[in-house]
């Protein structure tokens, strides 16, 4: 049987990324599971790829308390990260430190979850996107963190003989492919910009074409990423207007920051989210079906 096939009447889930901005989709999605609402599927891309995996260990109120517990730490974003192993994002402390021991990923429950989980990466050698499984939280970790892999700022991910850097670059929100690729007859997309928002090119483009001067399919995607991006945008609304896709968006600009140091302003986000959630519950409900 197809893949297209097997997801017929099926619903998934898309969460876009935007590094602190995921502080919406986390409230958004303690929402959904303080309420039963459950889904076959779930596609994350960078920092929704990290929500993606709460999501499926059933982790209440996980993403948010690390963000504000440790929005100010450089441990877990900045500097100190950066100097000791090359990434502006602590995938050590985040991984370790954090997973095993001051707050633990309930990989037992995440594994008995019957939900598919995917994440968004760009294969840096041809430019386009790749969506690999995450069965088990700890032995597909290079999946999750080959998502959140911004470019300039973090490593490259060597993977099955692949290059990999973030999912966003290829694919910022991948309804086109769950619906048409994949098969899937509805999506829930979760944004993380409110629904005017329209993307600007990217500003570090010269220092993109000095770190990656042998990948030319990976500078092609980075310099056109903000026009693919607001097309998609334009598809998405389409998909909402055909029934195809429930959209959960900020219901006003988003003022949090890549990194972002200030908690107040993201439990405010994380706060939004929630409100979204709840404001829409019932079309929520009646949507899955």
């Amino acid at each position: 049987m197809s893949e297209k096939a097997n997801n017929a009447g099926k619903t998934a889930l898309v969460l876009e990324g935007g590094s602190f901005r995921g502080q919406f989709t986390a409230g958004v999605l303690d929402v959904f599971l303080e309420n039963g609402i459950t889904v076959d599927a779930c596609y994350g891309v960078s920092a929704g790829a990290l929500n993606g995996v709460n999501f499926k260990s059933k982790q209440i109120g996980r993403c948010n308390r690390l963000n504000l517990a440790f929005c100010g730490d450089s441990r877990y974003v900045g500097t100190k990260s950066f100097a000791e192993s090359g990434s502006m994002v602590g995938y050590d402390f985040l991984f370790n430190d954090i997973q095993d021991h001051i707050d633990p990923f309930d990989n037992e429950t995440f594994k008995a979850n019957p939900l598919e989980l995917y994440v968004a990466v760009t294969d840096i050698v041809f430019g386009t996107a790749d969506y690999l499984p995450v069965k088990d939280a700890t032995l597909d970790l290079d999946a999750v963190r080959a998502s959140t892999s911004l470019p300039l700022v973090t490593p490259i991910v060597e993977l099955n003989g692949h290059l990999y850097l973030d999912g966003g670059v290829a694919d910022s929100v991948p309804v086109e492919h769950v619906l048409e690729d994949a098969g899937f007859d509805r999506a829930i997309v979760i944004l993380t910009q409110d629904r005017n928002y329209k993307k600007g090119s990217y500003e570090f483009m010269p220092a993109a074409n000095a770190r990656y001067a042998e990948y030319p399919y990976l500078l092609d995607a980075i310099a056109t990423r903000h026009d693919r991006y607001n097309e998609q945008r334009e598809h998405i609304w389409e998909y909402e207007r055909q029934g195809r896709a429930l959209v959960i968006a900020p219901a006003k600009p988003v003022t949090v920051k890549h990194v972002e140091r200030d908690a107040s302003k993201l439990l405010d986000l994380y706060i939004q989210g929630r409100q979204a959630a709840q404001r829409q519950l019932e079309a929520i409900r009646s949507f899955i079906g």
